[in-house]
Order: structure tokens, then C-alpha cells, then sequence
């Protein structure tokens, strides 16, 4: 995986480049802003706002996390916290019971669990 995205805390600005099968930001500390590619699985816990790239993996929104302007492009993507943008799948898309999407949807497989809350569009592909 590698990606280059920018941590914001206050004034702090730092620039990261990460290479990994696996990804995970943890806590609400700290916004991550730019463009994350991945092979595998990529797990957010806390804020990220941009893209999302990868052509096999899987995406994980943990509850509480939240995704903004959003630009997501995966094989599956399991939404359990907010998504404000588009998801695009090759697969699947699930929407758990935590989940709140604002935007479009594009998959062979849309599952929306009890719960959830979807505003925007869908298509399957």
C-alpha cells in the first residue's frame, strides 16, 4: 500500500507516506486529508477526507469514524460510521447499523442493514 496524505493538528502539518498490507487510523485526535492507496484492507477509525483507492481491497468505516469528501473506489467497502461522498465498488457495498452515507452508491451488491441511514443515489454495475 502506499499513500501520501496530510495530519492536521492545530498548526502541527505533516506529510506521510506509508507502505503496508494494512491500515488503520485510530482515534479522533488527529484529521488525515489526501489520497490513500491499499492491496488488502484499510480500516479508518477516525477522520479522513479525500480519496480512496484500491482496485482488490477492502474498505472498513468503523462506527464513529468519518469519511468527507469523499472519493471512494474499491472492491468492498463495509460503512459502520459516515461516508459524505461517493463509493464506487466493484463487489459490494454494506451499509451497517451505524452507518450514514450522504451520496452515491455504485455496486453490484448494495446491502443496507436495519439502521442505517443512506441519502443519495444508488446503481448497480
Amino acid at each position: 500500500m502506499s499513500s501520501q496524505a496530510v495530519a492536521r493538528s492545530g498548526e502541527d502539518v505533516r506529510r506521510t507516506t506509508i507502505k503496508d498490507n494494512w491500515l488503520g487510523f485510530v482515534g479522533d485526535v488527529l484529521n488525515f486529508t489526501g489520497e490513500v492507496t491499499f492491496k488488502s484492507t484499510l480500516r479508518i477509525d477516525g477522520n479522513f477526507c479525500g480519496q480512496v483507492n484500491s482496485e482488490d481491497g477492502t474498505l472498513i468505516v468503523s462506527a464513529g469514524a468519518r469519511v468527507t469528501r469523499a472519493i471512494i473506489n474499491v472492491a468492498s467497502a463495509k460503512i459502520n460510521g459516515t461516508v459524505e461522498g461517493d463509493i464506487n465498488a466493484s463487489k459490494e457495498v454494506v451499509l451497517g447499523p451505524t452507518a450514514s452515507v450522504i451520496g452515491n452508491v455504485s455496486a453490484q451488491v448494495l446491502i443496507v442493514e436495519e439502521g442505517a441511514i443512506f441519502n443519495g443515489h444508488c446503481r448497480r454495475i
